[in-house]
């Protein structure tokens, strides 16, 4: 592809999104990670009349809260986008794919609420009634990435898309039999609980106790030892629905990246191995422990930008070629490059105070204010 013919305006478009999409993924991954670790321990607390797991319920809530707020403020930047650089994209995948952006918008409607009831709702309400609304909590989040990475997988490897530019019938569960999606899907699921514990791990280390590092460590090393089989599932399924981005990530411009996602990966596994032995043999805390939750989430951060990345200069990829990011940009006005430069300076600038903000929010306030111990 000649990407003299791609307009500078429209790939610093597609910069912007692919930087947002990462970071979103980011916060969105702790968010739902975090969240089946507040349910699974409110729910203990309430059966075992255990104060210790509703203490670390009410902390990992916390860090719920603050995530799910950044990565709300993050998708509306990515809708903004969307509709601003590539209403194209936006018009074919809510036509095509409707029952998967349903599924995770109706996800979102659920969660969001449910978050607010689940904190608010906190000892005012029958035990057993809020451990069902944590759950409800929890569980919803999982429609998100349901949804979503549907839409990743077409743009990836056009199935539904493909049925319906050869004239096709596109049911309504089509995107569904992908077969790049369920293998991307595992993978996601796998990696938000994963990353849901280590930074659970990484944050109790400002409590000093050694009880709660090692419970959200063995999350961590649990669903990152299954990943190790979910992982090379998805890049080998790349291999033969997506050869493009496979050879894109394994062999071509982005192995770098590639090598680095792997190496911080044996860094994680070796880091979460040692502190899982220390605190459940020793009784002690590593002091590598507080690395966990930032080398995991650089992990996520960076298999995003392969995954959204890899399909450069495309934007839909199909086969060994792909269809140019022109093709779904902005048809009704063309957005001068000026605007577009101080659209990226403010992404930039949003990322330096979203990242301080995100560091203050977690580590010197929320995990801080919160007793050791309260009732159940």
């Amino acid at each position: 592809m000649d990407l003299s013919a791609v307009p500078s305006g429209v790939l610093v478009g597609l910069l912007i999104l692919q930087l947002s999409v990462a970071i979103h993924v980011v916060f969105v991954t702790i968010t739902l990670g975090v969240g089946v670790i507040t349910a699974l321990y409110r729910t203990l607390a309430v059966r075992r009349s255990d104060p210790f797991a509703e203490a670390l319920a009410r902390r990992s809530s916390k860090v719920l809260i603050v995530s799910e707020l950044f990565s709300g403020v993050w998708g509306t930047i990515i809708t903004v986008v969307l509709a601003g650089f590539f209403p194209g994209l936006v018009a074919l995948s809510t036509n095509l794919l409707f029952t998967p952006i349903a599924i995770s918008i109706a996800s979102i409607l659920i969660r969001i609420p449910s978050i607010a009831i689940f904190w608010y709702t906190w000892g005012r309400i029958r035990p057993e009634t809020h451990v069902l609304i944590g759950w409800v909590m929890a569980l919803s989040g999982f429609g998100v990435p349901l949804g979503f990475r549907a839409l990743f997988s077409e743009i990836t490897h056009p199935h539904a898309v493909g049925l319906y530019l050869s004239g096709g019938h596109v049911g309504l569960l089509t995107a569904y039999s992908n077969p790049l999606f369920w293998t991307l899907y595992l993978h996601t699921v796998l990696a938000t609980i994963s990353l849901g514990g280590f930074m659970i791990a990484s944050l109790e280390t400002l409590t000093k106790n050694v009880r709660g590092v090692s419970i959200g460590v063995s999350f961590g090393l649990i669903f990152l030892v299954a990943q190790l089989l979910a992982g090379p599932l998805y890049w080998l399924s790349l291999r033969y629905y997506s050869p493009y981005v496979y050879q894109n990530v394994t062999f071509g411009s982005f192995m770098p990246l590639f090598v680095i996602k792997m190496i911080l990966a044996v860094i994680l596994l070796i880091v979460s191995i040692y502190t899982w032995a220390m605190t459940s043999k020793l009784n002690t805390i590593p002091r590598l422990t507080w690395s966990l939750g930032p080398i995991a989430a650089t992990i996520v951060f960076l298999g995003e930008i392969l995954n959204d990345s890899s399909r450069y200069p495309y934007m839909v990829v199909t086969g060994d070629t792909g269809i140019s990011p022109v093709a779904f940009s902005n048809f009704y006005m063309e957005i001068p490059l000026p605007v577009i430069y101080i659209i990226l300076g403010f992404l930039v600038i949003s990322i330096v105070v979203f990242s301080v903000a995100a560091y203050y929010a977690l580590v010197k306030m929320f995990l801080r204010e919160i007793p050791e111990e309260v009732e159940v």
